[in-house]
């Protein structure tokens, strides 16, 4: 009894470890998978905003900062703001994301010292207007604010996935956790680093509902959801000519994300993060205006903002929105890990049993 349960035991850890080893990312996380998020205008939020004073020049679905070929951009969104995410070819433990950013009725400006002129990652057919403007910072007197009205714009870029630790990684430097997914078995934790490079930040606060589901127009997000929340962090991003100008100073930001906690996709955030930065958006602010309206105007807490999940998936799939009903396999993490508990947790009842009849019998001799 004594040699066969323990060699039973060591089976069970390495059992239990090849599971663990082989779930290093959510089962979903492969080649094949498509995932889509939008923040979507809604003009009746918009009447709303301006009937209490704001300029339409204020309202917009996403508000970015480009890194753009050396050159800091301001983009500013009117219309929709579309990101998609393709996961494709596995290798050496890394997965490769590419990233799709869809842009409609933008305004893209830059500030640029004499000599220097903006390049462009439009296309010169969607340009509605340009003009430039002398700057008004006595610091800065010999700089020029360039302004241009496009019609779209799409950012393109792609990055690896370490499938070990779910590290953003881009030309060897790992940017953080990746904003798309969090492993139920390896779950983002509070006190965890969270991101590196260019910013790092903390988890500060992790909750979940067990309770309440989120919607988005005709979709359901059901619990559990797990929101985490980065420590406060400061930054300064600026213009890198000369002493630089100073494109966005933050004092007190925090990184906001809500997963579905049981297969651990992101459902939505009101900003960007390592996935984004590595393709060069540094800095981003999300605002679907449909779910925004619910929330301010109805007062109808139910909905999630930012940006939101619209459509997931898998390769062979080609129904072009997912329907986000609590499916079965979403209980598949919590079955298996329990499947294995038990079963370790019998083996080890056996064994203290056999070894207790054995010490008896020993006692009786």
């Amino acid at each position: 009894m004594r040699n066969v349960i323990p060699s039973m035991l060591v089976a069970m850890f390495i059992l239990i470890g090849g599971f663990h080893s082989a779930l290093a990312a959510p089962y979903w996380v492969k080649p094949g998978v498509y995932i889509e998020y939008i923040a979507q205008k809604y003009d009746p939020y918009i009447q709303y905003r301006v009937s209490h004073g704001d300029k339409p020049d204020w309202i917009t679905t996403s508000l970015m900062i480009y890194n753009y070929s050396g050159v800091l951009y301001v983009i500013k969104t009117y219309n929709d703001t579309v990101i998609r995410f393709n996961l494709s070819d596995e290798n050496n433990g890394y997965i490769i994301s590419h990233v799709q950013i869809e842009l409609t009725n933008v305004t893209v400006m830059t500030v640029l010292p004499k000599g220097v002129h903006p390049p462009a990652f439009w296309k010169e057919v969607d340009v509605l207007s340009a003009k430039t403007e002398k700057s008004h910072d006595p610091d800065f007197k010999d700089w020029t604010w360039y302004m241009f009205k496009l019609r779209e714009v799409t950012i393109t870029g792609s990055y690896l996935i370490r499938e070990a630790d779910m590290q953003v990684v881009k030309n060897g430097k790992a940017y953080g956790h990746t904003m798309l997914f969090d492993n139920p078995l390896h779950p983002i934790e509070k006190g965890s680093t969270f991101s590196k490079y260019p910013f790092r930040t903390v988890i500060g606060r992790v909750a979940v509902d067990n309770k309440n589901s989120k919607k988005w127009k005709n979709i359901t997000y059901y619990p559990p959801l797990k929101t985490v929340v980065t420590e406060r962090y400061s930054f300064n991003l600026t213009q890198p000519f000369g002493k630089g100008y100073p494109i966005e100073i933050v004092q007190m930001a925090t990184l906001i994300y809500t997963f579905d906690a049981s297969d651990g996709k992101l459902i939505f955030t009101p900003n960007g993060g390592p996935d984004l930065w590595a393709v060069g958006i540094l800095d981003a602010s999300f605002t679907d205006e449909y779910a925004l309206y619910q929330v301010e105007v109805r007062h109808d807490d139910s909905y999630a903002t930012g940006i939101v999940l619209k459509s997931f998936r898998l390769k062979g799939e080609n129904t072009g929105v997912v329907v986000f009903e609590k499916p079965k396999v979403k209980t598949s993490y919590v079955f298996y890990c329990s499947l294995a508990i038990l079963l370790l947790a019998l083996l080890i009842g056996r064994y203290n049993k056999g070894v207790k009849e054995k010490t008896k019998l020993d006692e009786g001799e």
